[in-house]
């Protein structure tokens, strides 16, 4: 079995390590990596149209191979799935991503959108988050992770579908599997001046709430 994993963290996130040192420990599973050479949370679907995409050769910190692709998640997925691993895939792994992907955040996240681009491609993928902004405890979520996949890549999903799989901190007690629910941002927009005198603003604001279905 082949898994192309990816994040949008950037390559070298311990999320992404965690994800495919795992994977690499599963018997009968190769992996290659092609994800973001920077941080691109938060980029959603963005395709690179205008701009040439680029693609290194690295070498992650647990000394296995990777490609560091200039663009965003989607483009390291397209890129990978279009011929530049000439290896058939059989199932994308995306994440494992710093904080959980939740409601219509899915839409902002690049952890996500590379799953969704390669369910596009008519590949089956998972996403996988981690339920925290602060603790770098990935080891349950890509223990599961490696766990899952092998399943997923054997029985497939719908076509146009994909898992997006929420981890909780610590140990895992049991599987829900739900839908997409809403959460209610309360996000304020921050005017101030350089020291230019120029205008700048932030956007931000109360952490978000969920609504009660």
């Amino acid at each position: 079995m082949h898994v192309l994993v990816t994040n949008d963290d950037g390559i070298f996130a311990p999320g992404i390590l965690a994800l495919e040192s795992a994977l690499r420990q599963t018997p009968g599973v190769k992996v290659s990596v092609v994800a973001p050479a920077e941080n691109q949370s938060a980029v959603g679907h963005r395709k690179t149209l205008r701009d040439p995409l680029r693609i290194r050769p690295v070498t992650l910190s647990d000394g296995t191979p990777g490609h560091a692709c200039s663009g965003s998640p989607a483009d390291a997925i397209a890129l990978a799935l279009m011929g530049y691993i000439e290896e058939p895939v059989d199932i994308v792994v995306s994440g494992i991503n710093q904080g959980a992907n939740l409601a219509q955040d899915i839409t902002y996240s690049g952890t996500v959108t590379a799953a969704m681009e390669a369910a596009i491609f008519g590949v089956p993928a998972v996403a996988i988050s981690l339920d925290s902004y602060t603790e770098p405890a990935f080891e349950e979520a890509a223990a599961f992770a490696a766990y899952l996949a092998p399943i997923v890549a054997r029985r497939g999903l719908p076509e146009l579908t994909l898992l997006n799989v929420n981890v909780p901190l610590g140990t895992i007690k049991g599987v829900e599997v739900t839908r997409q629910g809403r959460r209610r941002y309360h996000d304020v927009l921050v005017r101030r001046i350089d020291p230019m005198g120029r205008p700048y603003y932030w956007i931000g604001g109360e952490a978000p709430t969920g609504d009660t279905e």
